[in-house]
């Protein structure tokens, strides 16, 4: 068996991809129960940095802007941790297509 070079970029990569795959099936989860929560409450669920979009747009239709808006801001933040697993196996593909 063949060890390989760079056992923790190996890891490293392999958590990222975990941990993307993690932050996405959750981030999913909470905007279906954010929206649910929207309906069934009929206030506004939001505050702090984007606590005006309750006046604005009205209790349950702002609460549901809001949950659109952490959960794109999450699948950003999934793809990205993709992204980050994806340049640490180019690195190490590149390094084993680069030896002599």
């Amino acid at each position: 068996m063949v060890e390989p070079k760079y056992p923790a970029l190996l890891t490293i990569r392999g958590f990222y991809q975990v941990l993307a795959w993690i932050t996405g099936v959750v981030t999913v989860a909470l905007m279906i129960v954010g929206v649910i929560g929207a309906f069934a409450s009929g206030q506004y669920i939001g505050g702090g940095f984007l606590g005006f979009l309750g006046q604005v747009l009205g209790a349950a239709f702002g609460s549901i802007v809001l949950v659109v808006v952490y959960g794109v801001a999450g699948l950003i933040l999934a793809t990205l941790q993709l992204a980050v697993a994806e340049v640490l196996q180019v690195v190490m593909d590149i390094e084993a297509n680069t030896r002599s």
